[in-house]
């Protein structure tokens, strides 16, 4: 939701800041007809198919640099002929011949004017005016037109006065005369109105040609810019940048393969999830801050860490001592911070615990509980503390007397009650040899025979890294505990991790999941997040959560 909110919040404001620069434009159009029926009542097909094809070549003429640069020069107007080329659109009425001439400029007065003179440059460039010889033909046929419809109308009146002369007339010869008067006017007025006919039918030869243009709809000077507002582009720049926002988080949901929650983790390996822990810490803090249970044990997560404790007590009773391995698929999954956690909880919990820290590549528990590393585990497997085959009471006594000198040499205290720790000790050059060696075995029986040892939590490198964890585990026949981290670990290094224990033998006892957010997860009041949400309750003064947790306390869901 953050990403889209981002996105959506980028996408917007860039469209305002776009907006906001570009300059006002305004759009004059001016109307075109091609073709001359359009006064004709009974235009033919073949004419209006005509000029329909004719208007989508003139439409692409308008745009040409001759027209362009005509229409400039007659102007006058401050722009170059390219410039006025790139402002012309044009566009076609659908099925008819009426070509519309579009002009977007700066100036909407200009843009009017642009618009005409494009058109009219148009129409110069077109076979609708005559030519000189076309003219001078048209300007003697309306000249004759004009001459002869006077005396036609001159022959029509002695027409009318001889036929008046005849109705009152009763002398026979004089009504033989003005007969023949009468006829002889009568073929001047069908020959004058024949004649006539054929200059008229001239004239309408030289005027009606389909390929001609005329300005139908002069441009008028626009009122308003074009475009859209700036609000509705900001609105669509935030509408887009959220669109595509929410596609990137499909895709990244899609390919993200990440265990998220525990019920992924069952699902998945089959194994219970014996604790979840919340996040916690700062990114590149100090190991020393991250032991949570001791630094602040009233804390949710510290909570989450003695759930865990239970939960693997419970799991793996035996009757007998407990011991644990501590690893994770992959480095940088805390496995070593949860080792030092359950450490730290089992102890307050009344256990005698020793902390191995059996990761001879990067060893990280004397970080964490501020000791030296000097001395640790791999003194202690370079020192065979085994008794020969028949040994006496006096080898029985020495082996025992250098056992618990080296024991005690090894051995850490803490500032935690009750709990011990053994270092790495100086890397080896072989640590997966020694710690599957039969040396490991006859400490790690020696540890178990101990009486002031009630729990060993060994703290391994990672399974796919490195083969120690497996092999160790294999060694001494102790339980598995993986840690994985929400977000991180893949559902694949997660299940080859489990695929490559079983092949030794060695036994998943269960999955701690770690750096889960509280308010991603959908089971946020459920058994983990109820801790959380109790805690933070108690820890304020006023029993009261702080804004943000009242917040987001009311869009949760409660758990079934």
């Amino acid at each position: 939701m953050w990403l889209i909110l981002l996105v959506a919040f980028l996408g917007g404001s860039t469209s305002f800041i776009f907006r906001s620069r570009q300059e006002r434009t305004y759009q004059a159009q001016v109307t075109i007809f091609v073709g001359s029926f359009r006064e004709d009542p009974n235009p033919g097909s073949g004419e209006i198919n005509t000029g329909t094809q004719l208007a989508s070549t003139y439409a692409a003429l308008a745009t040409t640099y001759s027209i362009a640069q005509a229409a400039v020069e007659a102007g006058g107007f401050p722009i170059s002929p390219d410039g006025l080329r790139g402002s012309i659109t044009t566009s076609i009425v659908p099925e008819t011949s009426l070509l519309v001439l579009s002009v977007t400029y700066t100036d909407p007065i200009l843009a009017a004017d642009m618009a005409n003179q494009v058109a009219e440059q148009l129409i110069l460039n077109s076979p609708t005016n005559l030519t000189p010889d076309q003219q001078s033909q048209l300007d003697l046929a309306n000249a004759e037109i004009l001459r002869l419809t006077g005396e036609l109308d001159k022959t029509r009146q002695d027409l009318e006065v001889i036929d008046g002369q005849l109705e009152t007339e009763t002398d026979p010869d004089e009504i033989e005369s003005l007969t023949t008067r009468r006829d002889t006017l009568v073929d001047q007025i069908t020959s004058i109105s024949s004649t006539i006919a054929q200059y008229s039918s001239t004239v309408e030869n030289l005027r009606r040609r389909t390929n001609s243009l005329e300005i139908i709809e002069r441009a008028r000077v626009p009122s308003s810019p074009t475009g859209t507002g700036t609000l509705q582009v900001t609105l669509l720049g935030a509408m887009v940048g959220a669109a595509l926002a929410f596609g990137a988080v499909l895709l990244i949901e899609y390919l993200n393969d990440t265990i998220k929650i525990p019920e992924e983790v069952t699902h998945l390996l089959s194994v219970p999830v014996l604790g979840t822990i919340f996040r916690f810490g700062k990114s590149g803090e100090d190991y020393s801050k991250r032991l949570i249970t001791y630094l602040q044990p009233n804390s949710p997560v510290s909570e989450s860490y003695r759930t865990l404790r239970t939960n693997l007590l419970y799991t793996s009773q035996n009757g007998g001592k407990q011991a644990y391995i501590v690893t994770s698929p992959g480095p940088e999954e805390g496995k070593s911070v949860t080792a030092a956690n359950l450490a730290v909880v089992m102890a307050t919990a009344g256990l005698q615990v020793l902390l191995v820290d059996a990761d001879l590549r990067r060893p990280k528990v004397h970080e964490i509980f501020d000791l030296k590393n000097e001395i640790g585990l791999t003194t202690l497997l370079f020192a065979d503390p085994t008794n020969p085959s028949k040994p006496s009471e006096a080898d029985v006594e020495k082996t025992n007397a250098e056992f618990s000198t080296r024991l005690r040499q090894c051995i850490q205290s803490t500032s935690v009650p009750r709990l011990r720790v053994i270092t790495s000790g100086f890397i080896p050059s072989n640590p997966a040899e020694i710690l599957g060696s039969a040396l490991m075995k006859r400490w790690f029986e020696l540890f178990q025979s101990s009486t002031n040892i009630d729990v060993i939590i060994f703290d391994t490198p990672p399974v796919l890294v490195v083969a120690d964890s497996a092999v160790l585990a294999a060694t001494i026949n102790v339980p598995v505990l993986l840690v994985v981290q929400a977000g991180r670990t893949r559902r694949g290094a997660a299940l080859r991790t489990k695929e490559q224990l079983d092949t030794l033998g060695a036994e998943l006892v269960g999955v701690s999941l770690n750096q889960l957010n509280p308010a991603e997860q959908n089971y946020g009041y459920g058994y983990g997040g109820g801790y959380y949400y109790y805690y933070a309750n108690s820890e304020n003064g006023q029993g009261q959560l702080s804004a943000w947790r009242r917040l987001v306390s009311r869009f949760k869901k409660p758990s079934s």
